[in-house]
């Protein structure tokens, strides 16, 4: 008696036009679940790679007012243990909320109304703001040095008129005569310190605005943002860390895991209709299989041949089936992705989970062809000889 495998090889290979289609069909929904799961996969690394590329890795801390005592130097040398450290520095960037001030331009009288930004040289290196013209700011460890000196910020600047070609810029704030010897672009995508003045904590402290609070920016390297987080308050005042506060940005591992999920979680929604999909013409194949093929097993049943036996023909028929164009789908999707993936410029990204394609496949073609195969071994050799 001839195996129910080697009966449903040549059944698929008699009819192999009506099965083919067959096939194609689940191909064609294989190939669509791989190549879903692989530009969901791809786009969803590049929409997070475009939100860490815009992360900012500066850690914001704010100290109490005693970190006024302090002089620069002495501050950031606290955090020379911290390797991941790259740049830090104070800076209190005006929020709306401070104070206001009347700055005029003492060389053509024109004035405006600005906020100020308390900052160090380190401060602004750290937010990722930078010197476009002039001389930076002293630093406030020597007493000697001349604290009556400020940056504009490069659209403050244009509204006074003011550039640096000038011999002796200057502009006056409450009736005191500040030199101006550098202008000051923001951060990218930043605007705070465009439309600000910059002065050194010491020029705060003699104009009266000296703010209740000490904020630092700390630049760190990528990735270490909450490691480097958790150690400031000790390394900064060790005598009173609970006084410090720390704003860190999101987490951008958290933040990838989180956007790969969800393109995961969509994979998953499409995987469960094209096994519907698939299931659906298998079903309809086999049924048409075992209309067609009535009179050839009512006379296997009559010589003698096990009802099981042309159950487990149609039901390796059907797995077969499912088996291949999963196998065929998944090349044929995979080369779709890349293509895809290429294309745009995203990395080429598949999930572990598409190796599982042809068996699921052949999972889905067995319980499709279920029903058929029962159905198969239910046909009656005696009414179907009666009727012919």
């Amino acid at each position: 008696m001839t195996n129910p495998v080697t009966c449903a090889l040549l059944a698929l290979a008699r009819r192999w036009r009506r099965n083919l289609l067959s096939m194609l069909a689940v191909l064609f929904c294989a190939a669509t679940l791989v190549a879903l799961q692989g530009i969901g996969l791809a786009s969803g690394d590049r929409t997070a790679q475009r939100f860490l590329d815009m992360e900012d890795s500066t850690v914001e801390v704010t100290l109490p007012t005693s970190a006024w005592e302090l002089n620069e130097r002495e501050l950031t040398a606290r955090l020379d243990g911290i390797a991941q450290v790259i740049e830090a520095g104070t800076l209190n960037i005006p929020d709306g909320s401070g104070v206001s001030l009347d700055v005029s331009s003492t060389a053509w009288g024109i004035s405006v109304s600005a906020s100020a930004a308390i900052a160090s040289m380190e401060g602004l290196e750290a937010r990722g703001a930078a010197l476009t013209a002039g001389l930076p700011l002293p630093p406030d460890e020597d007493p000697s040095n001349d604290h009556r000196i400020v940056l504009l910020g490069t659209r403050l600047a244009r509204q006074l008129g003011i550039t640096m070609a000038q011999p002796d810029a200057a502009v006056d704030i409450g009736g005191v005569r500040l030199r101006v010897t550098g202008t000051i672009q923001d951060a990218d995508g930043r605007s705070a310190l465009s439309t600000a003045v910059i002065m050194g904590p010491d020029t705060a402290r003699m104009l009266g605005i000296l703010p209740m609070q000490r904020v630092m920016h700390v630049a760190v390297e990528d990735g270490s943002v909450t490691r480097v987080a958790q150690a400031l308050p000790v390394a900064l005042l060790p005598s009173d860390p609970e006084t410090v506060a720390v704003r860190a940005p999101s987490d951008p591992a958290r933040l990838r895991a989180g956007l790969l999920e969800d393109s995961e979680t969509t994979a998953g929604i499409i995987t469960g209709v094209m096994v519907g999909v698939t299931a659906f013409s298998i079903i309809n194949t086999m049924q048409m299989a075992v209309s067609e093929r009535r009179r050839e097993i009512g006379i296997s049943l009559a010589l003698g041949m096990p009802a099981w036996h042309i159950a487990a023909q149609f039901l390796l028929e059907a797995m077969l089936l499912g088996l291949a164009g999963g196998m065929l789908g998944m090349f044929v999707g995979a080369q779709a992705a890349a293509v895809i993936a290429y294309a745009n410029g995203w990395r080429f990204l598949l999930p572990v989970s598409v190796l599982g394609v042809p068996v699921l496949g052949a999972v889905a073609g067995a319980v499709s062809g279920t029903l058929p195969a029962v159905q198969a071994t239910k046909v009656n050799p005696a009414e179907l000889l009666r009727s012919t």
